[in-house]
């Protein structure tokens, strides 16, 4: 619901294919909250959620055996999309509203309902959604105009279309289909709306968000035709934070117990309702994990929540805004006082032999917790294509107050540059043809998506840390058993003249259960087998299958790229690990390859 299948993404169900309705529609009863302070404070900077007051999970409740509990009907929304179906028996084409295909409701399975169709020569066929339908760079999405498309942006001179959807000719293509106006003759292949070419053969826009049932006005982009299953019909803009101590200096435990457990004293506005709640605990009843508000005076605890309340209200009306997110967080792994809790804990290692002068000391976090907040998505093109808020469509019809999030737990491994040996390494390579180079294609590439070229440039740093992580990503999925796929990066990046600088990497696992992760990146710990690791990772490096292809390539305005030295074989990682989409990577900023000049971290 986050990171996939959130509000307005097509869902592909076993008879039919849904679109997932906004959270305006979603039971916030059946939701719970998620406490991070940090991160509702950061997504309150963002215009479209300046009213967004609480984070709260997606609606679910346990299973049980009997299916007529409330659990059963519990969940998001969801709508037909494509609302055109096809009748697999007489090749029928028809929206649902037109009444041609009658619903199946399965009551116990809602999942598994399906369209048939009852008028098909005496039969009842299935009907299945048809695989096209369109979208926007604003983030709308439509049905396929079937009608207008078959008779050349007109209507049917014989009144009311009939329509059939055949395959033509082999059908090697999923566009190989022709649609045929049964009323007056005309007909037109597919393909005719895929191309260069193809906004000629397509109607403006209608603004449409079929997950919030509305139309907006006025939108000018050319709609673009997509096959039912696109992975370009939906990307998510989400945010996410780790759950750090709320500091080591001048917070005693009951402090940082109850804003660590803040979820779990929401409901609890009176000095009457905490002592109720202490009471049936003392009993044995009540919830079980509360049962730590028996370790602290009730006076303590009641006045703690009093002063957290109020800090946190005042911070919302005052519209403070938290939008360092990694500040805190890397301040918090290198602190030597950093308080232990149950979300954060964390041991700093000794550097590995052979790395000294180019590292700094690691450090194992055994225990961490990963807030995600959903903000928005976009379609055709990514967050980082975007870069407009007109293009990032609503999760909502109107202004929200509290936004799907998720909370996750596991481990991870930060792996620290020494500041001093990357100062230095930094004046060689931003001097260098090859940093000229990337900048010269961020700006193309920026360009011909219509942003302002000169943002978001990439310091040679960010490079540096981000090729490594990579790197790291496909030795320790070796060493520890986890696949690429479940370890992610998260990059500390910053550098002297944009305020306290960082240079770290932190690759984490983490679950969505309380037992966390299998431990397989703390057993790096060791000193020598992690520096085993490294050096793993590093020789690697040094050679790709595909050099020298791979090594001498190079990012420019011509090819669209924005990396040197990679490719699927050395250092791209999945979509779930990577922050950036695997740009801006370079093998020859971690160790010398077969293209000179040397300009390597670990030369």
């Amino acid at each position: 619901m986050i990171h996939t299948f959130g509000p307005g993404a097509v869902v592909d169900l076993p008879s039919m294919s849904v679109v997932v309705g906004g959270i305006s529609d979603w039971n916030i009863n059946d939701t719970a909250l998620i406490a991070e302070a940090r991160l509702l404070h950061n997504v309150r900077s963002l215009p479209c959620c300046a009213r967004v007051s609480e984070l709260r999970s997606p609606p679910w409740m346990e299973e049980s055996p009997n299916p007529h509990q409330h659990w059963a009907y519990v969940g998001v929304p969801v709508f037909p999309f494509p609302r055109w179906m096809r009748c697999t028996g007489c090749s029928r084409l028809a929206p649902v509203d037109y009444k041609e295909f009658t619903l199946e409701v399965n009551r116990f399975r809602p999942d598994r309902s399906y369209w048939y169709h009852d008028r098909c020569h005496g039969r009842k066929p299935q009907v299945v959604p048809t695989r096209f339908m369109v979208a926007c760079a604003n983030g709308h999405l439509d049905d396929f105009p079937w009608i207008e498309y078959v008779h050349r942006g007109g209507p049917c001179p014989g009144g009311s279309a009939i329509l059939e959807l055949r395959e033509a000719g082999q059908a090697n293509r999923a566009a190989d289909v022709r649609v045929i106006c049964k009323t007056c003759g005309a007909q037109r292949m597919a393909h005719d709306a895929f191309g260069d070419q193809a906004w000629q053969h397509l109607p403006q826009c209608r603004g449409r968000h079929p997950h919030l049932q509305r139309f907006d006005e006025g939108c000018q982009e050319s709609p673009r035709a997509l096959l039912l299953g696109a992975s370009n019909t939906w990307f998510s803009i989400s945010r996410s934070a780790l759950t750090i101590p709320t500091g080591a200096n001048g917070v005693d435990e009951i402090d940082q117990k109850v804003a660590e457990r803040w979820d779990d004293l929401l409901d609890i506005e009176d000095r009457v309702i905490l002592d109720y709640v202490i009471k049936r605990l003392q009993r044995g009843q009540g919830e079980q994990q509360r049962r730590w508000l028996l370790d602290y005076d009730s006076d303590e605890i009641w006045a703690t929540i009093e002063r957290h309340r109020q800090q946190t209200s005042a911070e919302l009306e005052q519209g403070e805004e938290h939008t360092d997110l990694r500040g805190p967080e890397w301040r918090a792994f290198a602190a030597p006082e950093s308080l232990e809790t149950e979300d954060f804990k964390v041991q700093i290692l000794d550097v590995p032999a052979g790395f000294a002068g180019l590292l700094d000391q690691p450090i194992a976090v055994d225990r961490l917790r990963e807030v995600v907040a959903l903000c928005g998505f976009t379609r055709i093109d990514g967050p980082d294509d975007v870069g407009r808020a007109d293009r990032i469509a609503p999760l909502w019809s109107e202004n929200p107050t509290w936004l799907p999030s998720a909370e996750t737990r596991g481990e991870g491994l930060l792996i620290r540059l020494s500041e001093a040996q990357v100062q230095a390494w930094e004046s060689g390579y931003e001097a260098s043809d090859r940093y000229l180079k990337l900048l010269d294609a961020h700006h193309v590439w920026r360009a011909r998506r219509g942003l302002d070229p000169n943002q978001s440039e990439p310091r040679s740093r960010f490079l540096l840390l981000h090729s490594l992580a990579h790197l790291l990503i496909h030795q320790v999925a070796l060493d520890c058993g986890y696949s690429t796929a479940s370890i992610r990066e998260r990059l500390y990046s910053r550098t002297p003249d944009e305020g306290d600088p960082m240079a770290g990497v932190l690759l984490y696992t983490a679950s969505p259960d309380s037992e966390g992760t299998l431990g397989g990146l703390v057993a790096l710990v060791d000193p020598e087998r992690l520096a085993a690791t490294l050096r793993d990772a590093l020789n690697r490096a040094k050679l790709c299958s595909t050099d020298p292809i791979c090594a001498d390539h190079r990012a420019e305005g011509t090819n669209d790229t924005l990396h040197h030295a990679a490719c699927h074989a050395c250092m791209f990682v999945p979509e779930t690990s990577c922050e950036h989409g695997n740009r801006y990577l370079d093998r020859a900023t971690i160790v010398p390859t077969l293209s000179p000049p040397n300009l390597a971290y670990f030369a």
